[in-house]
């Protein structure tokens, strides 16, 4: 398989994130992940900027800065001012009991990329390794709000190990809180040997999303947008084959492709509307 990638270098400018080689731009540090690479190539195992010897590793500082000394006699022995305000602990969501994920849904912590499997083998606890706190890019420095570590270079930034251990966090209670039930928009046409079926929602939640397949039927649940939820069972016209039939996430609707057992024409998508 052929290696897709950015063959330029990450560019930030006033709150939009991208790529040099190429024109999308996202918002959210999140959305900037997704953006596929523009190119094709052969995979490496070179590292990308290994012609830059002076890389910095200002990590090794952060203990050792001096503490500031006093200017004159009245501020050594001026009253200590009053303590800085603490920061406010990062918010850290979990998974509500009992909550059922989806199969290969992939963990949402910062800097882990673990897919479900089973309720045993990937809830249990200190499984997941992670960042609580938020991108922080400040003067060329690139690190986390919720530890020392700082990186100049975006690939070394994205080394750096979480700093908190817990369980993984698959589909979160501020999600569960903010599902709404929604109705979606849909069509279908067919060929000889399949029938094609759009849903459409955009910004599908691709790790939270699922679709099975039944002899007669389909099973959908969608979480898309700002956490609407659609929710649904076609009976379909007639027999398909389950293994055979396949769906895919597209930016504005979910497709789903269903194989046809007997070769006839579906005169309705349903069942019931015959």
């Amino acid at each position: 398989m052929a290696c897709q990638y950015h063959p330029g270098k990450p560019d930030f400018h006033e709150g939009l994130k991208g790529w040099t080689c190429c024109k999308p731009r996202e918002h959210s540090f999140d959305d900037f992940m997704e953006i596929k690479g523009c190119q094709l190539g052969l995979h490496s195992n070179e590292p990308k900027h290994n012609d830059d010897p002076f890389k910095a590793d200002l990590t090794k500082y952060d203990d050792v800065l001096p503490e500031p000394q006093p200017e004159n006699v009245a501020e050594a022995i001026a009253p200590p001012a009053s303590a800085p305000k603490a920061p406010e602990p990062d918010f850290v969501d979990e998974d509500p009991a009992g909550i059922v994920v989806a199969a290969g849904a992939k963990c949402k912590r910062n800097d882990c990329n673990a897919v479900f499997e089973s309720e045993e083998r990937s809830h249990g606890a200190e499984q997941c390794q992670f960042h609580p706190g938020k991108v922080l890019f400040h003067e060329g420095n690139k690190g986390w709000t919720c530890c020392k570590p700082r990186a100049t270079d975006f690939d070394e930034f994205m080394k750096i190990k979480g700093c908190v251990r817990g369980r993984h966090l698959f589909v979160g209670t501020q999600l569960a809180d903010e599902i709404k039930a929604e109705k979606c928009r849909r069509d279908f046409y067919q060929m000889a040997n399949d029938v094609i079926v759009s849903i459409y929602a955009k910004k599908i939640k691709r790790d939270v999303s699922s679709l099975e397949f039944g002899a007669d039927s389909v099973r959908v649940h969608l979480v898309y947008g700002d956490g609407k939820v659609y929710d649904d069972t076609i009976h379909l016209y007639a027999e398909i084959d389950p293994a055979a039939s396949s769906f895919e996430f597209l930016s504005t609707k979910a497709e789903i492709k269903l194989v046809k057992k007997a070769q006839v024409q579906w005169p309705t998508l349903e069942k019931d509307n015959a």
